[in-house]
């Protein structure tokens, strides 16, 4: 028994995963169909696809670039339990905890460490900068995840020059109008480390979401 507008959600728990499941379907037969003539493979399509499906946005399929070396190392990475190290709360609370169990990695976000904030008054400079400078031994092998804040992504670019931190993925998509679509071209241009992004101002913690998910699903997918 059910009041107006409520489901029933013991009896129709299983239908409605099974609903979502085809409307995803049909959503990526939609993008497949709209978006034709790009130079992606198959498993590079796959990041992209799910880019387009979390934003709804088709152009992104002309701003995303994936280095030729980023989806072996990423997927590589999160298979053996690499950690996550994001810049924003939103990416850590977006991914799907079903996923991250598949190979136990752990997600950081050290913006949200006291220590940071510390850092940050030290240094006199953005939390963001001082998260990443906090945590650069956890970055060596990890798959770092930069959707909103710029900042962090120029210092994980200085660490990797600099300092000779290498993770093992970058995955560099921060939104807005200020050192956004410069920080990300500077990424595009680190011609060594592999990478993912969208070139431009679009970009944000979704973004970084959906690329993870999609190299999860891929990783999971090679298990078999």
């Amino acid at each position: 028994m059910t009041t107006k507008g409520q489901l029933p959600i013991g009896d129709l728990r299983p239908g409605l995963v099974d609903a979502g499941q085809t409307i995803e379907r049909e959503s990526f037969r939609i993008i497949d169909a709209e978006v034709t003539g790009h130079s992606f493979d198959h498993e590079q399509w796959a990041v992209v696809r799910r880019i387009i499906h979390t934003t709804g946005d088709i152009e992104l399929a002309q701003h995303a670039r994936i280095h030729p070396r980023a989806i072996v190392a990423g997927v590589a990475a999160l298979r053996a339990g690499a950690a996550i190290v994001c810049d924003t709360r939103m990416i850590g609370a977006g991914l799907a905890p079903w996923r991250l169990h598949w190979f136990g990695n752990e997600v950081l976000t050290p913006i949200t460490d006291p220590e940071t904030h510390s850092l940050a008054k030290t240094l006199e400079t953005t939390r963001s900068v001082a998260a990443f400078r906090h945590v650069r031994d956890r970055l060596e092998g990890a798959v770092v995840a930069i959707g909103n804040a710029p900042t962090a992504l120029w210092e994980v670019l200085r660490l990797i020059a600099e300092d000779d931190v290498r993770p093992a993925l970058v995955i560099g998509v921060p939104v807005g109008f200020v050192q956004a679509a410069e920080s990300k071209a500077a990424l595009w241009q680190m011609q060594e480390q592999p990478a993912i992004t969208c070139l431009g101002r679009k970009g944000g913690s979704p973004v970084a979401v959906a690329i993870l998910h999609a190299l999860l699903e891929l990783a999971r997918d090679q298990q078999g």
